[in-house]
């Protein structure tokens, strides 16, 4: 009778919509355990953080050290540009070395749910000494974009590689967060000063350099349009600051485009005749203006001329020359202002003749000037 009327009591009692005591009760032990064994590590850190604080001018120093080596100082810059001019920080991997000398730091990231097509990941950084913590939430979509396709991700390994490099990112900025800016400062420009005494512009590195320029699309013709020059005579500084374009790219914090111009594309047969025919004209100027030159020269020495005067003119000329030089970089850029506002072929033909005759003029700039007056001549021809 008594079982009966137990039974029925149970019958009649509604359901606990939290669920049964009983059955959540191994589960709730469980993540006490776990959040019980987190909190006496956080605890444990804090306590050697107190034990053995950091000497802040030894960690500086060590991280001045750490940005003499060549192989961090070409990492650990990058550089992208916004508003017209060109900004420079600390990369992922200075970030990490900073973290690393300035100690009593702790850095990482965590997923902290997946859904079906995108995570939310929180990346951080604690001072465990000053009891300081900087985190940044975000949300990962599981896409990969491409200039064809958006394809999403499902294989495991491809999915935790995009997630690292979106957390890393945020990684470094609660990393830098937390470090003094004269601290960061110090350290870029250890680096910079490492990069430009200390630069490899052989031929092996210089072919290293497009190659690996190559693998986002640029060519070596964007690298020298952007240099201004040929890429074997390019500048230990040009080639910093193209490892610093290369870092700012590998990072993600700039595209291409930002820093080359797009390379021209395929163009139909009547304008490919049109630049064909210009480059044609623009050979043949030269070459007509170069045999000018000759037969003045051979006019001038035919001429009668008594020896003793000729000497006197070609000795007052040099006297002239050596007394009034005139500098070579008001002359180049004097002549690079002409050609741009030079209207017809006619035009540029006399600059040129003027190019040719002026023999102070180094041949890099003179080289510099003919392939202007080629491009102009272009432009000319085409009617642009």
């Amino acid at each position: 009778m008594n079982d009966m009327t137990s039974a029925n009591h149970q019958t009649n009692i509604v359901a606990n919509p939290f669920g049964s005591i009983s059955g959540n009760l191994a589960s709730s032990i469980g993540n006490t355990a776990t959040s019980t064994h987190e909190l006496a590590e956080m605890q444990a850190g804090i306590f050697l953080a107190k034990q053995f604080p950091r000497d802040q001018r030894q960690a500086t120093e060590n991280i001045l050290t750490a940005c003499q080596r060549p192989g961090l100082a070409s990492v650990a810059v990058y550089s992208y540009s916004r508003g017209g001019s060109n900004i420079a920080g600390a990369s992922i991997r200075l970030a990490e070395e900073i973290a690393r000398n300035w100690g009593n730091l702790e850095c990482g990231w965590n997923e902290l749910e997946r859904e079906y097509d995108k995570s939310k990941v929180r990346a951080f950084a604690w001072d465990k000494e000053t009891n300081v913590l900087k985190t940044l939430v975000f949300y990962v979509p599981h896409y990969r974009t491409t200039k064809l396709e958006r394809k999403r991700i499902t294989e495991e390994r491809d999915l935790y590689e995009l997630l690292a490099n979106q957390a890393a990112r945020r990684m470094r900025n609660c990393i830098l967060a937390l470090i003094p800016g004269d601290v960061i400062d110090a350290a870029v420009e250890q680096c910079q000063r490492t990069m430009i005494t200390r630069v490899d512009i052989s031929p092996e590195s210089i072919k290293k350099l497009v190659e690996t320029f190559a693998t986002f699309g640029v060519s070596k013709a964007q690298i020298e349009k952007r240099i201004q020059r040929r890429i074997d005579v390019i500048t230990p500084a040009q080639f910093v600051k193209m490892r610093e374009i290369y870092t700012s790219l590998n990072d993600g914090m700039s595209d291409p485009a930002d820093w080359f111009d797009p390379e021209e594309e395929s163009d139909d047969a009547p304008k490919k005749a049109v630049r064909n025919s210009a480059n044609a004209a623009t050979e043949s100027l030269k070459a007509s203006l170069k045999s000018k030159q000759e037969s003045a020269s051979l006019i001038h020495d035919a001429q009668e001329t008594p020896p003793t005067t000729r000497s006197r003119r070609t000795s007052a000329k040099a006297q002239q020359q050596t007394q009034e030089p005139e500098p070579n970089g008001n002359k180049a850029d004097s002549f690079r202002e002409r050609i741009v506002a030079a209207t017809s072929r006619d035009d540029l033909a006399g600059i040129a003749d003027e190019i040719i005759k002026s023999e102070s003029l180094p041949d890099e700039e003179r080289d510099a000037l003919y392939r202007l007056i080629e491009d102009t001549s272009r432009k000319i021809e085409a009617g642009e």
